[in-house]
């Protein structure tokens, strides 16, 4: 058994992980950051990405839910969209994010992609106009993308960025090193250690075997999925329930006549206008058929061969926080009443939109509960306080998991903030 010794233990890599051991080892803190996944960069750009960083499951009632296991985390395998904070966080637990937000904005340069992308995406542009027609307004996203490094034509995001172009927690995670942090990767964290209520370390299985880690404090950022797994099997209570996915619909259809989405980003415009509820935009034509593979909607694998044709939508749901991983790393989620009726509801109006596109309605297929943004399950007011402390003393936890709620949009941005303001506070 190999034995280490620290001050601080942070599990994952992803925003929350990559930010608080960033933070920490500016500050000249020793940390050693544990990540379960490893770089293989071979994958990142291309669809081998599904193979290598991607961990795919599905509930028992059919939801499945995409999350990265990689140095970085989802955030390699993310759209690179950025919403500001839910207000619950503020209104509800006095956590206020604003100046960290405007930092990690200023810093990352965080804005929608430029207007020429559009002038060249015909798809999207129909959509958007077709949309407006119909009452609503889909607007640019803002995006952790540096247009002078992107291509507009790519649409691989979902895959990784082979030109730097996305961030991603990635180079948070390099920064730590370059500080002094120490990274260990393919290192399954299997129990943290504690002693009458107190951390004092971590044990994992790494591929040279059984792995110590002695230290004082220890945050635990490994996900929605990954951090209730943790807890049950160090026998901390509490953890695992309240679960939601933020579950989207994908729709694929065929152009009557013209282009498709087709070599346009996804996820670029979307109508907030029910956010809370609901949000839907656009899908580029590769990912919204990747979509109906991963859903298992087989018939619309022909449809592969007219890809430039295809145009795609999304459809993203605030769903209740219904589900549950279980100690033996099963995990229990579906749609409530409520979410089928608004994810009804989403799908019948990104449909509409799609019809008056030019999108034939006979060619419409629609992958539903695909997950990406897996939370709730060690939640403030049940697991942790405000200060993100469990019961356990000097054992945090920062990662989407402490969300009570879903915030319905994806919580990169507000990840990364809260984990800054976090870090602050330790150091």
């Amino acid at each position: 058994m190999r034995m280490m010794e620290t001050g601080t233990v942070v599990i994952g890599t992803g925003p929350g992980g990559a930010t608080v051991a960033r933070e920490l080892a500016k500050k000249g803190k020793r940390v050693v950051l544990l990540e379960k996944g490893k770089a293989r960069d071979w994958s990142v750009g291309n669809p081998l990405a599904y193979a290598a960083m991607y961990d795919i499951r599905r509930s028992r009632q059919g939801i499945l839910v995409r999350r990265g296991i990689t140095p970085g985390g989802s955030t390699m395998i993310y759209s690179g969209n950025a919403y500001d904070p839910p207000s619950f966080l503020k209104d509800d637990f006095g956590i206020d994010l604003a100046a960290e937000v405007s930092e990690v904005k200023e810093e990352l340069n965080i804005r929608p992609v430029p207007d020429h992308f559009y002038q060249n995406y015909p798809g999207t542009r129909r959509l958007v106009e077709a949309a407006g027609e119909l009452g609503h307004a889909m607007k640019p996203q803002a995006r952790f993308i540096d247009s002078a490094l992107c291509d507009p034509h790519c649409d691989k995001c979902l895959f990784g960025c082979k030109r730097g172009a996305k961030w991603t927690a990635r180079s948070y995670v390099n920064d730590a090193v370059d500080e002094g942090a120490r990274l260990v990767t393919g290192c399954d964290v299997r129990e943290i250690l504690h002693v009458n209520g107190m951390v004092n370390g971590v044990s994992a299985q790494t591929d040279d075997g059984p792995l110590t880690v002695f230290c004082h404090r220890v945050v635990l950022a490994s996900g929605g999925m990954g951090t209730p797994e943790i807890l049950h099997r160090s026998g901390i209570k509490g953890a695992g329930t309240h679960f939601f996915t933020d579950p989207m619909a994908v729709l694929l259809g065929e152009m009557k006549e013209g282009s498709g989405t087709f070599r346009e980003i996804t996820y670029t415009v979307a109508d907030e206008s029910r956010k809370g509820e609901f949000v839907f935009g656009n899908v580029g034509a590769v990912n919204a058929f990747v979509a109906q593979v991963a859903a298992k909607n087989f018939s619309a694998l022909p449809r592969g061969a007219r890809m430039k044709k295809l145009t795609g939508m999304f459809v993203k749901l605030c769903d209740e926080p219904t589900g549950e991983i279980r100690a033996d790393g099963s995990f229990h989620k579906a749609f409530t009443p409520k979410d089928e009726a608004l994810m009804a509801q989403g799908i019948e109006a990104a449909k509409a939109v799609m019809v008056r596109a030019g999108v034939r309605p006979g060619t419409i297929a629609v992958a539903k509960g695909i997950g990406g943004h897996p939370g709730g399950t060690a939640a403030m007011g049940r697991v942790v306080g405000t200060d993100l402390q469990t019961d356990i003393e000097n054992l945090y936890i920062c990662d989407n998991s402490i969300m009570p709620v879903s915030g319905g949009t994806p919580p990169v941005l507000t990840l990364i903030a809260l984990a800054r303001q976090f870090a602050g506070k330790l150091a």
